[in-house]
C-alpha cells in the first residue's frame, strides 16, 4: 500500500512538473535565467534543508523533480557555491549528498542518485555513538574541517557524505549535550569507501560555569578560557628565555623569582612549596642547570597546550604542598604530521607529531640539547650541557582512551680550574627519568574514571674540592638516588546540570638513597648570631622510605543560577613520618550579574617532608613532621564589554596564609646563587615559631585595538616570620610589586613586546667585618663577619625592562619565526646580594656587593612545517 501511495504521489509530482515545464520551454527558460542576477549561495542556501533550496531553485526558473526518498528531511545546504547561474548552483549543493539531476523531456530535470561507479571512491561513511551507551547520536553534525562540508546524523547514528577529492581529511563530531570529538588524518582515496567512527563523551563531565576556585591563571592557551587567561600568542611574545614558560610566571601576581633561575616561589614561600604537573605526573626533579639555581626547566613550552597557575585555595584533589600548583598539560595532534627545529643561543629543539590508527591514536616526541656556548659571558667560563626528550602516545579504544608517556632529562658541568687564587676541582651530574601510563573511560552515562600508574627514577652525583684562599676550602661527596613507585585514580560522577562530584585517591612509595659528606675549612669565622654554629664536617649514609596514601573527595552544588559551592575533604597517611592528616576545604563562587563573579575559599593545606628532601647536607638525619598552612581567600572578577580605557576585565582578591610550625629553613644569607651552596660561609639556620602572607592582588587586562593589548598587576603583601617573639620579614618579602605588559602587534607580521617590572627590595642581613677571639686559640684574634638582625635591612629596588621581537613568515605547509630577547635593556644595575672575601694582605673581611645580569639579548629561529 505505501510503495502504491508513493508510485502515485510521485507520478502526481511529475505531471505538475511537465505542465510547468509547458508554460516555459527549454529555450525561454535558458533565456530567463540569463536574465536573472547569480544567486549567492552564502545569503540563500547555506545551512537551509535541501528541499528548500531546490524550490527556491524552482523559482528562479528551473523545473526539477525530485522525491522525498531522495531528498530526506534532515539534508541540509553543506556547501556554499561560488555562485553563477542556478543550474551551476543546482549541481554543487546536490553533489555532496551523492545526487545528481538527469535532464528529461521538455527541459525537466529529474534528482536523481548518482553513478555508483563515479564517486563512490570519495564517499565517506561512518557513525557517531554515545561513549557511555554506545548508541547513535541522532542529529550530530559532522564536518569536515578543513572545508567546512557538514552533514547531519540519522537516527542511529550514521551520515554519509562525499568528499571534494582525495586527500587526509580531518573530521569534527558534534552534538548538544556531548564534548567534541576529532578524528584527524582521515585519508579518502580510489579504493573504497572510508569507515569512520565517532565516540562523544556525555558533556555532563565539564566543570560548571562558574569556577569556584580563585587564584586561578591559565597561560598558553590557544583560545582563552576568560579575560584572566593568558593565550599562546602572548606567552609566547612576553619576553622570556630558552622557551621557557616556567620563566614568565614572576611576571604574574603572587610570584616571585630571581633573574637567573626558572624556579619560582607563590606568596613569600619557599620555592619548594609549589607542585609540578605535567599531564597529571608530578615532577620532582623539574629544572636543568642546578648549578646556576635552576635556570631552565625540563619541560620545552613547544609541547605545551596549556598550563594553569593556582596560587592558593586549590581543590581537594591537590595535596602535599602548600603553596600553589603548577599544571601543564601537552598538546594533542592535529591532523597530518606536524614538525619543528628550532636553535637558539641556549638550546635547539627538534619535534614531530602526527595521527595514527586511523585518526584514533597519537604521537609527540621532542627533543632538546643545551647550546651555551653564547651564554657564557652571563654564565662565567664553565661550560655546562643538558639534554631532554620527550614522547608520548595515545589512542582510543572501545574500552577507553590509553596513553603512555616518557620524559628524560640530563645534566652535566666538569670544571677543572686552578690559579694563583686557589683551585675548583668538580663534576656533577644530574639524570631524570619518568614515565607513566594513563586511562580514562566511563562507566554508564554518569561516571568517568581517569587512573594513572607511574615510575620515577633520579640519580644525582655531584661533589668535588676546592680552596679559593679568600672564603675556604671544601671537599664534598653527594650521590643521591631517588626511585617513586605511584598509582592513582580519579572518579567524576555528574548527578544532573547541578551537581558534580569528584572522588580519587594516590598512593606513592619513595626510596630515597644517600651518600653524603663534607668538610669545611673556613679562612675566617662567622658570626651568626640567630643561628646555631654550623658543623664543619657532617656525613649521612643510607636509605630513607616512606609510603604516603592520600583520599579526597568533593562535591559542587549549583545551589542556584547565582551560587556555586564546592565542598571538600582530603585524608593523607604519610608512614616516613607516621603522620594521619585531615584537610578539609571550602569553595563558594556568586555570579554578579552577567559580567561578574565573587569567589571565596578556605582550607587547610599539608605540606609533608619527604624523604628525598632530608637536609642531609646541611647536618640534618631526620624528618620533620609535616606543615599546615591555613588559606583564606576572596576575590571579585568584573568583565567589560566596553571600556573608555579599553579595560577589558579586572580582578582583585584578598589573601591570607597561616603557617604555624613551619619546619626550619636553610639560606644563604648574602649570594643567591652558588654551586655549593651549603658551603658557603653565609649559610645559616632560620626557625620560625609562625610564618604569615597576606595581602592584595590586582589585576586589569586592556586593548587598545586590534594591534595593542596590554595587562597591569599590582600587588601589596607582607612574608614575615614570627622568631623569638619578634617580626621578621621573609627573604623573599616585597611590599609592593607592578608590572605593566605591552604587546604591539607591527605591519608585515612583526610583534613587539615591552615587559617592566618593579619591586621593593628584597630583605637582607648586614654584616660587618671585625675581629673577634679565635675559637681555636684563646687570647688570639681572627678576622671575622658578624651578622647583623636576620633581614633588617633592604636592597635598593629592583626595576627593569625587558622586551621581544619577533617576525614571522608564514608558507602554506608551516613558517619560520625569528625572534630577538633583550633582558634587562636599560643596563639597570639591580643588587642581587654581596660577597664575603678576606684580604689576605690587610688580614680583613671585605663585603663587595653583586649584581644580577646586566642587559642580556638572545635570539633565535623556528621554522614549522
Amino acid at each position: 500500500m505505501k510503495m502504491r501511495i508513493r508510485r502515485i504521489s510521485f507520478r502526481l509530482l511529475l505531471a505538475v512538473s511537465l505542465i510547468g515545464a509547458s508554460v516555459f520551454p527549454s529555450s525561454a527558460s535558458e533565456q530567463l535565467v540569463d536574465r536573472q542576477i547569480a544567486v549567492r549561495a552564502r545569503d540563500v542556501f547555506k545551512g537551509k534543508p535541501l528541499s528548500e533550496a531546490l524550490l527556491t531553485l524552482q523559482g528562479r526558473g528551473l523545473a526539477i523533480v525530485f522525491t522525498s526518498e531522495l531528498v530526506r528531511p534532515e539534508m541540509k545546504v553543506l556547501v556554499e557555491p561560488g555562485g553563477g547561474s542556478p543550474r551551476q548552483i543546482l549541481d554543487e549543493i546536490l553533489a555532496p549528498h551523492r545526487l545528481q539531476v538527469r535532464e528529461g523531456g521538455g527541459g525537466v530535470l529529474v534528482v536523481v542518485p548518482m553513478a555508483a561507479d563515479k564517486d563512490q571512491s570519495l564517499l565517506i561513511q561512518g557513525t557517531v555513538l554515545d561513549r557511555s551507551n554506545r548508541r547513535g547520536v541522532a542529529g550530530a553534525t559532522v564536518r569536515i574541517v578543513e572545508i567546512g562540508l557538514e552533514t547531519t546524523a540519522l537516527a542511529d547514528g550514521s551520515f554519509s557524505f562525499d568528499a571534494p577529492g582525495p586527500a587526509r581529511y580531518t573530521l569534527e563530531a558534534k552534538a548538544d549535550g556531548h564534548l567534541e570529538q576529532r578524528i584527524a588524518d582521515v585519508l579518502v582515496s580510489a579504493k573504497a569507501p572510508r569507515k569512520v567512527v565517532f565516540r562523544l563523551y556525555p558533556q555532563n563531565y565539564l566543570e560548571d560555569a562558574i569556577v569556584v576556585q580563585p587564584s586561578r591563571l591559565s597561560l598558553l592557551l590557544d583560545k582563552p578560557e576568560s579575560s584572566f587567561s593568558l593565550s599562546r600568542e602572548e606567552i609566547e611574545s612576553l619576553p622570556h628565555l630558552g622557551g621557557d614558560v616556567f620563566r614568565t610566571t614572576s611576571l604574574l601576581p603572587g610570584v616571585a623569582a630571581g633573574d637567573v633561575t626558572a624556579e619560582f616561589s607563590v606568596h613569600g614561600g619557599r620555592r619548594d612549596e609549589v607542585r609540578i604537573l605535567l599531564d597529571g605526573q608530578e615532577i620532582y626533579g623539574t629544572y636543568h642547570l642546578k648549578d646556576y639555581d635552576n635556570a631552565l626547566s625540563i619541560v620545552h613550552a613547544q609541547t605545551l597546550a596549556g598550563a594553569t597557575l593556582t596560587t592558593g585555595a586549590y581543590p581537594v584533589s591537590q595535596g602535599d604542598r602548600m603553596s600553589g600548583v603548577f599544571d601543564m598539560r601537552t598538546v594533542d595532534p592535529e591532523a597530518g604530521q606536524h614538525f619543528v627545529l628550532g636553535v637558539s643561543i641556549l638550546d635547539s629543539l627538534a619535534s614531530g607529531s602526527g595521527r595514527f590508527a586511523s585518526g584514533r591514536g597519537a604521537w609527540l616526541l621532542a627533543a632538546r640539547r643545551g647550546s651555551l656556548t653564547f651564554a657564557r659571558n652571563a654564565i662565567g667560563g664553565e661550560h655546562p650541557s643538558f639534554w631532554d626528550v620527550f614522547g608520548k602516545a595515545e589512542v582510543s579504544t572501545g574500552f577507553g582512551s590509553i596513553s603512555a608517556r616518557v620524559l628524560a632529562a640530563s645534566d652535566k658541568l666538569v670544571v677543572d680550574k686552578s690559579d694563583v687564587d686557589g683551585f675548583d676541582r668538580f663534576k656533577n651530574t644530574y639524570d631524570n627519568f619518568y614515565a607513566w601510563v594513563t586511562h580514562q573511560a566511563t562507566v554508564g552515562q554518569r561516571f568517568l574514571i581517569e587512573t594513572n600508574g607511574s615510575l620515577t627514577q633520579i640519580d644525582n652525583d655531584r661533589g668535588g674540592s676546592g680552596d679559593d684562599r679568600q672564603q675556604l676550602a671544601y671537599h664534598l661527596k653527594d650521590q643521591r638516588t631517588l626511585q617513586v613507585v605511584g598509582l592513582s585514580q580519579t572518579w567524576t560522577a555528574s548527578f544532573g546540570e547541578r551537581h558534580l562530584a569528584r572522588w580519587g585517591f594516590e598512593a606513592r612509595r619513595y626510596d630515597a638513597f644517600f651518600d653524603y659528606s663534607k668538610v669545611l675549612a673556613p679562612h675566617f669565622v662567622v658570626v651568626v648570631p640567630f643561628s646555631p654554629p654550623r658543623s664543619l664536617n657532617n656525613q649521612f649514609h643510607g636509605t630513607v622510605r616512606g609510603d604516603h596514601l592520600g583520599l579526597w573527595g568533593s562535591d559542587r552544588i549549583s545551589l542556584s543560577d547565582h551560587i556555586t559551592a564546592e565542598v571538600g575533604l582530603r585524608y593523607d597517611r604519610h608512614t616516613a613520618t607516621d603522620e594521619t592528616l585531615l584537610s578539609p576545604r571550602i569553595n563558594l563562587g556568586y555570579r554578579v550579574g552577567d559580567q561578574g563573579v565573587i569567589r571565596a575559599a578556605w582550607g587547610r593545606f599539608f605540606q609533608s617532608q619527604r624523604p628525598y628532601e632530608l637536609q642531609v647536607e646541611d647536618g640534618v638525619s631526620k624528618l620533620r613532621k609535616a606543615e599546615l598552612s591555613q588559606h583564606s581567600v576572596l576575590g571579585y572578577e568584573r568583565f567589560f564589554r566596553q571600556s573608555r580605557l579599553g579595560i577589558k576585565a579586572l580582578r582583585l582578591e584578598l589573601f591570607d596564609r597561616k603557617i604555624d610550625d613551619p619546619r626550619p629553613r636553610y639560606e644563604s644569607l648574602l649570594e643567591p646563587v652558588n654551586v655549593f651552596p651549603e658551603t658557603e660561609p653565609d649559610r645559616a639556620r632560620i626557625a620560625p615559631d609562625r610564618s604569615t602572607a597576606r595581602g592584595v592582588e590586582m589585576l586589569v587586562r586592556g586593548s587598545g585595538g586590534g594591534r595593542f593589548d596590554w595587562w597591569l598587576a599590582y600587588s601589596y603583601s607582607r612574608a614575615q616570620d614570627r622568631i623569638a617573639g619578634k617580626t621578621v620579614a621573609r627573604s623573599l618579602d616585597e611590599p609592593h610589586v607592578a608590572v605593566l605588559d605591552m604587546h604591539f602587534r607591527l605591519p608585515k607580521q612583526w610583534d613587539l613586546n615591552l615587559a617592566g617590572r618593579y619591586r621593593t627590595g628584597w630583605p637582607t642581613t648586614p654584616v660587618n667585618a671585625g675581629l673577634v677571639e679565635d675559637p681555636a686559640h684563646p687570647g688570639q684574634t681572627t678576622p671575622a663577619a658578624v651578622f647583623g638582625p636576620l633581614n633588617s635591612d633592604r636592597f635598593p629596588s629592583y626595576h627593569r625592562l625587558d622586551l621581544r621581537a619577533s617576525r614571522r613568515w608564514a608558507f602554506r605547509s608551516g613558517g619560520i619565526t625569528f625572534f630577538v630577547d633583550v633582558q634587562n635593556a636599560y643596563n639597570r644595575h639591580n643588587t642581587s646580594g654581596f660577597d664575603l672575601t678576606l684580604d689576605t694582605e690587610s688580614d680583613t673581611v671585605n663585603l663587595r656587593r653583586e649584581f644580577w645580569p646586566r642587559t642580556f639579548p638572545s635570539l633565535g629561529i623556528t621554522w614549522e612545517f
